[in-house]
């Protein structure tokens, strides 16, 4: 009994270690499986130059959209959580980039400068992403992006709005792949982004 006892007491420390120790496996093993994306808008169709610089200022992302996990809309309009998908950066960074580039692509502007330059341009842009979600409340899920864009007088000290459109887009994809979801949501991106361009190509901005 003296060899038994030291056996069944190292048998029984290691169940309690590997119960122990099962917990934190298993979400080790879950944050292995996350995956990282960023919305890649497509490149924008060239316009005639219309306006002056413009400085990209702050994005926001409204709640709940403004987590870095991707957010899901359930059957009967329940947001959750999809900790396993995630952005590489807050959704309003990202959004706040692509915007950018868009912008500068579409050669609206005559320039567009970040936040960060020392430059002062007389327009300035700001954003407002109020929706930003995966939708499987219907048969057919659909990446939705809903996006505002306000353009400030930079030449006076009261910044007046001298535009502000909000546009949205749904995209559908195929729930089987693993990366169709970021696909569609650049997708969604471009449709906005092409919208916004549009309507501000008709605004009444000033030319100078």
């Amino acid at each position: 009994m003296k060899t038994v006892r030291p056996v069944l007491f190292a048998l029984t420390v290691l169940l309690l270690l590997t119960g122990c120790f099962s917990t934190p496996r298993l979400q080790q093993q879950a944050a292995v499986q996350k995956r990282a994306f960023a919305p890649v808008a497509d490149t924008a169709a060239a316009q005639t130059t219309r306006f002056p610089a413009i400085k990209i200022r702050t994005f926001r992302t409204l709640p709940p959209f403004d987590a870095r996990t991707f957010i899901v809309r359930r059957a009967g309009g329940e947001f959750v959580f999809d900790y396993y998908n995630t952005w590489i950066a807050p959704p309003n960074d990202l959004i706040r980039v692509q915007t950018a580039r868009y912008l500068e692509e579409s050669h609206l502007f005559a320039a567009v400068y970040d936040a960060s330059s020392g430059t002062l341009p007389p327009l300035g842009l700001e954003g407002i992403i109020s929706e930003c979600y995966l939708d499987f409340s219907s048969s057919k899920p659909a990446a939705v992006v809903t996006l505002r864009l306000l353009v400030l007088d930079e030449r006076t000290t009261t910044l007046n709005v001298l535009f502000s459109d909000e546009k949205s887009a749904r995209v559908e994809f195929d729930a089987s792949s693993k990366t169709a979801p970021a696909v569609a949501f650049g997708a969604a991106l471009t449709q906005t982004l092409n919208a916004q361009v549009q309507a501000l190509s008709a605004a009444p901005l000033p030319s100078k």
